[in-house]
């Protein structure tokens, strides 16, 4: 409603003059002002709000021009501003997160077997800590560590995703490394390759069955010689390019310083099973063929009394991967073709695996090895893989006294 206008009269003096009323009295009209009226409201000018300050100056109800570290209230006042010291609250962890945070509590409470030296040594702590500063190598370590895990229960596939999330992304980082090869990547890159060798043992026994994947398409022959190719070729790059990271660590050297081990005397007469395999390779293979399974059969049961006389020596490694490792190439295309004579050698392989002591990443190839490698073999090839069934699944080794 609009206010009625206001008059007031001031009564003249006796000598005519009208007197000087006070400044609250002058005569006016007040058209419709009121205590309320827009015209007596205080404007405040529009600006725009903060609301990402820093806790200073939302608690001094003051305007806070929002720069890091330090804003310019809280420098001009000489406070210690929040944004030099950000909330954790703000920064909640992720679910990935924490699931690495438990795979690295896992990797010090259970000491991965070859991690390189066992629990003893301060080698997982030392390569934990070369891991923060070459994040290729904490991959491959959360990678082995999330098999582990799930190896331990099935049930928790959430351990496989992860694995195989750290095994591809750490391929990807260490790939410019090896390009340029810096030497202060060199021990990281050992280490790496170490692990990565591990994994790809490891990965294909506990990968889970799925439509596209089922169990009755899954081949260890080939998965086998898929890890034996890549760890072939770890091994050359490393005595290559990174020799002389390799340290004196016993699992480091027997895969990476190969040296032939010496020959036993009395190998025949110690292992008769080796001459009835010799026979075998004679009757059934000639030429060139003929002497890469005569020398990849000799050199099996060479590894196999070096691990029967010290099964709990460290120089297993090199007993075990040395043979992979430097057995004729064309005999594993042997294998891989399936020709039966390469695959009743690769057979005792199969045995020479499962005497090794403390290998996790090994031990359920040779049982899976050896009953695919049955199925392979036609009707009156029994015997010729009959010992090594008997060393993998009777748990024993049956030498020339047992008979």
């Amino acid at each position: 409603m609009r206010a009625e206008p206001t008059t007031v009269f001031i009564r003249r003096a006796a000598d005519g003059r009208y007197p000087t009323p006070p400044a609250h009295s002058i005569v006016c009209h007040i058209v419709g002002a009121s205590r309320t009226s827009p015209l007596m409201t205080r404007q405040r000018r529009s600006h725009a709000k903060s609301r990402e300050g820093c806790m200073q100056c939302k608690e001094r109800h003051v305007k806070c021009n929002e720069v890091h570290p330090q804003c310019l209230n809280c420098k001009r006042h000489d406070l210690l501003c929040s944004f030099s010291a950000p909330s954790l609250t703000a920064m909640p962890l992720s679910q990935d997160s924490l699931a690495d945070l438990e795979l690295l509590d896992y990797w010090h409470r259970h000491p991965i077997p070859a991690n390189a030296s066992g629990p003893d040594s301060g080698l997982d702590y030392d390569v934990v800590r070369l891991g923060f500063s070459h994040h290729y190598l904490l991959n491959s370590i959360l990678a082995l560590a999330g098999l582990r895990l799930f190896e331990e229960d099935r049930s928790q596939t959430r351990w496989y995703v992860r694995a195989v999330a750290h095994h591809q992304a750490a391929i990807t980082r260490a790939r410019p490394h090896f390009q340029r090869l810096d030497e202060s990547q060199h021990s990281a890159l050992l280490s790496f390759s170490f692990y990565t060798s591990m994994y790809t043992l490891t990965e294909p026994l506990l990968r889970p069955a799925s439509p596209s994947n089922s169990q009755s398409t899954f081949d260890p022959v080939k998965e086998l010689l898929q890890a034996i190719w890549l760890g072939r070729s770890s091994t050359v790059f490393v005595q290559q390019h990174l020799a002389s990271a390799v340290s004196s660590d016993p699992c480091v050297v027997g895969k990476y310083r190969l040296r032939p081990l010496e020959a036993i005397n009395g190998l025949e007469s110690t292992f008769p099973q080796l001459a009835s395999l010799e026979q075998f390779i004679k009757d059934r293979c000639g030429g060139q063929e003929r002497a890469m399974c005569l020398h990849a059969a000799r050199s099996v049961f060479v590894s196999i009394a070096h691990l029967s006389n010290n099964p709990d020596e460290p120089t297993q490694m090199r007993a075990i991967w040395g043979w992979a490792s430097t057995v004729d190439s064309a005999f594993l295309d042997m294998c891989a073709a399936r020709n039966t004579v390469a695959l009743v050698i690769f057979a005792h392989f199969a045995a020479l695996i499962s005497l090794g002591r403390g290998n996790w990443y090994l031990q359920n190839w040779p049982a899976v090895l050896l009953e695919h490698i049955r199925g392979i073999l036609t009707d009156g090839l029994d015997d010729t893989i009959r010992w090594p069934e008997q060393v993998v699944f009777g748990n024993r080794l049956t030498l020339s006294s047992a008979t």
